[in-house]
């Protein structure tokens, strides 16, 4: 059942480390694995009765600093 599970959530993150690769991230994965953390988070948030658009937009927010680090300074 591991094996499995393990299976589903490496072909979840599949999209998200070929657009980090697009990105040029040097580890893809690894940032994928940090952001699934940020969704993770904000899951354990809204199931403790923190609030749904809030806990969304400050996901959002943190996420999207994130990846748009990894473009490097303009």
């Amino acid at each position: 059942m591991r094996e499995g599970a393990a299976q589903a959530h490496a072909q979840i993150l599949e999209p998200l480390i070929a657009a980090l690769t697009d990105l040029g991230d040097d580890a893809p994965h690894r940032t994928a694995c940090l952001l699934q953390g940020f969704v993770n988070a904000a899951t354990t948030a809204v199931e403790s009765g923190d609030d749904f658009d809030a806990v969304t937009r400050q996901a959002v927010r943190l996420a999207t600093g994130a990846v748009t680090s990894l473009a490097g300074p303009d």
